[in-house]
């Protein structure tokens, strides 16, 4: 895999015109420039917006960035709504590759649509320890997300690669427990929204765990998300807005009767050496997802310099996007990094 990177429209457009028919092609870019290149996509190109680029020159907004891969390693497969509908076609080319321990699924989602869950529901039947990796394509300023494959707009894709190199994924939070924990009490779980926890209004709740004025509770959401626990894994759901009726909504789902931790951040820089040290091997290719409220919170504390330095050091062909949120294995995060390694 190959990591790629254009600066203009222009130099992505004449790529994907001069693609040869024995490769692929992934590209991440802004709505618009996805709206733009669509039209002169080959059926072997799958385009996804982003609210930011990760490219081989470290962090951009406003780029095009992606990677080239031998078209004989991978099954396209578009998603549709319901996504219960496309579980045959998921299934037959999930089959052709289960039996390889370095396969992975790349999972790419409307980001504005609110069916990661439901999605990763219906994969039941692929091996939990089958590898997923995704993002959730964002939005331009009408809210529109854009996923095509070739010249074809479609909701929600997956690409199963049959790789014969190792591979491995790795989740990084940069978030740890306060100790503090909240019981959901009330809650629409498909609508990602929380009415109550321990029996009072859901954010005059958070707002008293934190020890902030609940007027001031949204000035407290990069910091301070909070934690789903999955057997020995911990899942960020970041809060995206609080109503006037003291509901907050999130933009993972929230179950009702469970229990959930507040967090607070860490040292960005020393939880990625700690990341990047425990890397199982030195790899030949990286494939980054951060989430979008990473995207906020490095920017707003000036930390994307630092982060480059180190993830570049570690790997220079890497490639990624700024995303609406994670997916990894069977499960949607908010507020996260995933990597795909290649060996």
């Amino acid at each position: 895999m190959i990591a790629v990177s254009f600066n203009t429209l222009n130099e992505a457009r004449r790529h994907l015109e001069e693609l040869d028919g024995n490769s692929g092609l992934v590209l991440f870019a802004s709505a618009a420039a996805v709206r733009e290149l669509s039209f002169h996509a080959p059926s072997r190109a799958v385009l996804c917006s982003t609210k930011g680029e990760y490219t081989p020159q470290g962090y951009r907004s406003g780029v095009i960035t992606g990677f080239e891969y031998e078209a004989d390693l991978a099954d396209i497969v578009e998603i549709l709504h319901p996504p219960v509908l496309s579980a045959s076609a998921l299934d037959a080319a999930y089959r052709k590759v289960e039996g390889n321990a370095n396969a992975f699924l790349l999972l790419l989602c409307d980001g504005k649509g609110g069916m990661e869950e439901m999605i990763l529901s219906s994969l039941y039947f692929m091996d939990p320890q089958f590898k997923v990796i995704g993002g959730s394509a964002a939005d331009d300023e009408g809210g529109e997300t854009y996923l095509y494959m070739g010249t074809r707009r479609v909701r929600n894709l997956g690409i199963y690669f049959n790789m014969s190199a190792r591979t491995a994924l790795v989740k990084e939070n940069i978030y740890v427990r306060t100790g503090k924990t909240l019981l959901v009490t009330e809650a629409d779980v498909f609508g990602r929204t929380v009415y109550s926890f321990n029996g009072r209004p859901a954010a005059g709740e958070y707002a008293r765990v934190l020890g902030v004025p609940e007027e001031e509770l949204a000035e407290h959401f990069l910091s301070n998300p909070l934690g789903k626990r999955y057997e020995d894994d911990l899942i960020i759901a970041s809060p995206m807005a609080v109503h006037p009726d003291g509901a907050v909504t999130f933009y993972s789902q929230v179950m009702s009767s469970t229990y959930v931790e507040v967090l607070s951040s860490a040292d960005p820089l020393a939880v990625l050496e700690e990341t990047l040290g425990g890397s199982p091997y030195k790899p030949s290719f990286v494939l980054n997802i951060n989430c979008t409220l990473r995207d906020q919170l490095f920017t707003r504390d000036g930390l994307w310099g630092a982060f480059d330095m180190a993830m570049l050091r570690f790997c220079g062909n890497t490639t990624g996007f700024i995303s609406f949120g994670e997916q990894y294995y069977n499960r949607h995060a908010n507020q996260t990094m995933i990597l795909l390694l290649v060996e």
